[in-house]
């Protein structure tokens, strides 16, 4: 038996297997995860941050060359593809039933709060303006009952579709979070916010947080017009805004600066 070549940057990779389930289920590169060619053209929202190179695996022969270019294309630096006879000369594999894994990360602010501050499982979480949920499937994957909000319907749909992937629910809601009284009714242990900014909801945000729960809130400042987007002031916050934004909670954590590549502003706090 060939071993795999040694390259430190496929150690790294991102490893995607384009095989049918039936083989994925037999053998498969480790740490792999399987999804169709039409998932790397048209869900991104499935993929790791462009930073992570990417290696494929399998896939009809006559279509990977044009992918491999549009993956390129679309901002990934490194992307490779192995054949189906080719990828064990260069990748380690492992047998056994495939567990629940995504390429896709949470934001590190979500991740780092709920390790500092674990909620018990069955706990409620709200993510305001979800987008493609992320964070919340996230969420429900820690065992919290999830709630998604968001003005676009096609955004709780990638939603949906990412928690269906990895056998979670995660209850969706169209909301225009922005109109007056939106909030009033929504309660939750953990609210997050993630990217978003209406300073209208700083007070009817802090409301939502249920006593004893954490509220997670990380957007882009001023600084970030600098790399051009956004730009508009109103999705921007002013230096130390954050910080200031919810005097009724009680900071357990804040940060702002060069982040995560963007100029960010980042708060968790608790409700007493």
């Amino acid at each position: 038996m060939k071993r795999p070549s040694a390259d430190a940057s496929l150690g790294r990779a991102a490893a995607i297997d384009l095989r049918p389930e039936a083989l994925h289920a037999v053998d498969r590169p480790a740490g792999s995860v399987r999804l169709e060619v039409d998932d790397l053209l048209y869900r991104a929202y499935l993929l790791p941050p462009r930073t992570r190179p990417l290696v494929l695996v399998g896939g009809p022969a006559e279509r990977m060359p044009l992918v491999v270019k549009a993956l390129l294309a679309a901002g990934h630096p490194d992307v490779r593809h192995f054949s189906d006879e080719t990828w064990r000369d260069h990748l380690a594999a492992e047998t056994g039933p495939p567990s629940r894994r995504h390429l896709w990360e949470p934001s590190a602010a979500l991740r780092e709060a709920l390790e500092l501050h674990p909620m018990p499982r069955g706990a409620t979480a709200l993510d305001v303006a979800c987008g493609s949920g992320r964070d919340a499937v996230w969420l429900a994957l820690q065992g919290l009952d999830v709630l998604g909000l968001d003005i676009l319907p096609d955004a709780l749909e990638r939603t949906r579709d990412r928690a269906a992937r990895l056998g979670v629910t995660v209850h969706t809601q169209q909301m225009d979070v922005e109109f007056p009284g939106a909030l009033d009714d929504v309660r939750a242990d953990v609210v997050v916010v993630v990217r978003f900014l209406d300073r209208a909801l700083f007070r009817p945000l802090a409301r939502c947080v249920n006593p004893g729960g954490l509220l997670v809130y990380e957007t882009f400042t001023t600084d970030q017009a600098e790399l051009g987007h956004p730009r508009n002031p109103k999705h921007l916050l002013r230096p130390g805004e954050l910080a200031q934004a919810f005097p009724d909670l009680e900071t357990l954590a804040s940060r702002e600066g060069f982040f995560d590549g963007a100029h960010l502003a980042r708060l968790v706090a608790r409700a007493v």
